[in-house]
C-alpha cells in the first residue's frame, strides 16, 4: 500500500515550479528594480541635522534619485504607501477606477495634527 495518496491535480509530475526562467524586474513596474536603501553612518547617523530633532537613518534610492530620511520620514512614507494600496483596493472593489468616476481630480484628504 502506498504511503502517500498521489492523486489529484496538485500531485502531477513533472514539477513545473523549478524552471530556470530569467528574472524580469520590469514586470513589477518601471521603478521596482531601482528601489534600494543605504544605511547612514557617521555623524549624520548619530546627530540631528538642521532643524530636525532626529538623525538621518538611511538614504532611499528611487529611480536614480537619493533622499536622506529620518525615522519619522520613513514611518510617514510607509503610512502613505499603505494608505495608497488600501485606497486602490477599495476603489477597485467599488468600481471607481474609471476616468469619470470616484472623487474629483486633485482631491486629497488633509490631516491636521
Amino acid at each position: 500500500m502506498a504511503k502517500y495518496n498521489r492523486t489529484g491535480p496538485g500531485n502531477q509530475l513533472p514539477i513545473k515550479h523549478n524552471q530556470k526562467k530569467p528574472f524580469n524586474p520590469k514586470k513589477y513596474g518601471k521603478l521596482w528594480g531601482s528601489i534600494s536603501t543605504t544605511l547612514m553612518k557617521g555623524s549624520k547617523a548619530k546627530n540631528p541635522q538642521g532643524e530636525a530633532n532626529q538623525p538621518i537613518i538611511c538614504t532611499l534610492n528611487i529611480g536614480g534619485k537619493k533622499f536622506e530620511l529620518t525615522h519619522s520620514e520613513t514611518n510617514r512614507l510607509i503610512e502613505e504607501c499603505v494608505d495608497a494600496q488600501n485606497t486602490y483596493k477599495k476603489a477597485l472593489r467599488m468600481g471607481m477606477l474609471d476616468l469619470n468616476s470616484g472623487t474629483p481630480d486633485g482631491y486629497s484628504m488633509k490631516l491636521s495634527y
